[in-house]
């Protein structure tokens, strides 16, 4: 059954809207007070609500815009006096579905609610399809706003079109598995397979048989031939994420593979063509491993022919409130309720660091969505999740590159002194875990203070690698 919200303090309009509605067997509620009438179609949305523009306590066009923001895909139709027709107008170019000038006909209501009810019926069925696609694994990812982030996606749209080895630079988090899949997407080879190898997570004894497979024979328990990873991307897309991990001596099978496109199992003697397009992406500086030996130079630059950098999610702050609706409208849809957060939460979340960047705010918002009864998201919750605001107040007093320039700098200088303390004090061993060399790592802990007496390292020890 429909549900129809009337958002009018006239009582006996309502009432005189129920009447007429009445045979259509939608469920037709009137709220006078504007405040009650929006907390409950933000808590649970109807699927139309006729709104009046003229209201004490709370106008129309400001019951609107909360609703939009919420639920942009409502369809909201304006009930509006002789004199108020000019904002009604004002509001369907902001997203308003209709309007209705008073006193109507009950023709004139029955034909826009009709009209209204078959949109978000529509809207509906695409969010179903959206939901099936999701739990298939092939859900579409949330538009960027960002300049920076646009520009990269841009990138990746002309790379999509071409055979050419791309390298996905990027801290952890910020989406470069989603945007190695989004340019196997858009690729002529997107009906073929995309294979992830997640070059990190197997120990370097066994990638070598899992990227190129091996005879039967070849080893102890080898008890038959079997295709590896490299192989079983033909026709299709190799990911090869966290490439800065792989062993030097398999960097340098792996560069005759992307040379030659071919292939010999472990324990093979012939070899195996392999029509694959490869992707790779990694969170290190790879010029720096180069530097110290660990990372082929010739095969870097035959994996990063193109090159795509993700910005971190701080330096797009105009996505982290577009992000968290598009996952929390997700999650809603995946644990079958309905929760949004108010202006004051998406403010509150600008003012969080996200050092795990996209994937972070994600699983924030997943939580959010699974724990919460429904309805609106407070900065409260946030404070939960995440213990609150990490920007001091004070920065609000600074011109906005300042304000950027400190809130980096203390960023920085946390994040060194906390993987400083887990590796027990030691520069060396925090600067490997950091993926940055120790003169870059010393830098950061020293980002956004002055020396304090004691802390300086001796130039000594720096270049000594104690």
């Amino acid at each position: 059954m429909n549900r129809i919200f009337v958002i009018d303090d006239e009582a006996a309009l309502g009432e005189n809207i129920q009447r007429m509605l009445r045979a259509s067997g939608a469920a037709v509620s009137v709220f006078v007070d504007p405040v009650k009438g929006l907390a409950e179609a933000l808590a649970s949305p109807p699927e139309l609500v006729l709104l009046d523009v003229r209201m004490p306590g709370m106008s129309g066009e400001e019951v609107f815009a909360r609703l939009h923001e919420a639920h942009p895909a409502l369809p909201i139709v304006f009930l509006t006096a002789f004199g108020s027709v000019e904002s009604a107008v004002i509001a369907m170019r902001n997203g308003a579905f209709d309007y209705l000038q008073k006193p109507f006909k009950r023709e004139d209501l029955l034909l826009v609610v009709k009209r209204a009810l078959s949109v978000s019926s529509l809207e509906h069925e695409v969010e179903r399809l959206k939901g099936r696609l999701e739990s298939l694994g092939e859900s579409e990812a949330a538009q960027s706003r960002s300049p920076a982030m646009l520009e990269q996606m841009e990138k990746c749209r002309r790379a999509a079109a071409t055979d050419a080895t791309v390298m996905i630079l990027g801290e952890s988090g910020t989406g470069k598995e989603v945007t190695a899949r989004a340019i196997h997407s858009q690729s002529r080879r997107k009906d073929g397979p995309f294979v992830p190898v997640e070059c990190s997570a197997m120990p370097g004894s066994l990638i070598e048989s899992e990227l190129f497979g091996y005879e039967r024979g070849a080893f102890t328990g080898a008890e038959r031939t079997k295709k590896g990873l490299i192989e079983s991307a033909d026709g299709g897309t190799l990911f090869l994420d966290e490439i800065g991990d792989l062993g030097v001596e398999l960097q340098t099978r792996l560069f005759r593979f992307v040379e030659e496109r071919a292939l010999r199992r472990l324990g093979g003697l012939t070899q195996v063509r392999v029509d694959c397009r490869i992707l790779c992406a990694t969170n290190q500086d790879l010029q720096a491993k180069i530097k110290a030996g660990t990372f082929r130079e010739e095969l870097y630059y035959r994996l990063g022919v193109i090159t795509i950098k993700l910005p971190p999610l701080r330096d797009r702050p105009e996505d982290i409130p577009h992000l968290a609706r598009f996952f929390l409208e997700r999650f809603s849809r995946r644990y079958g309720k309905s929760v949004s957060g108010s202006p004051q939460f998406y403010e509150a979340l600008l003012s969080q660091r996200w050092p795990g960047n996209v994937r972070q705010l994600k699983n924030v918002m997943e939580r959010l969505t699974a724990l919460h009864p429904g309805g609106l998201l407070e900065p409260d919750d946030l404070e939960d999740e995440i213990g609150g605001g990490e920007v001091s107040n004070s920065f609000s007093t600074l011109p906005w590159k300042d304000a950027r320039e400190r809130y980096l700098a203390s960023f920085e200088q946390s994040y060194a002194q906390a993987v400083l303390a887990r590796c027990g004090g030691n520069i060396s061993a925090a600067a490997r875990a950091a993926g940055v060399d120790r003169k870059t790592f010393y830098t950061l802990l020293k980002r956004g203070r002055d020396p304090q007496p004691g802390e300086l390292i001796p130039q000594q020890e720096l270049e000594s690698g104690e």
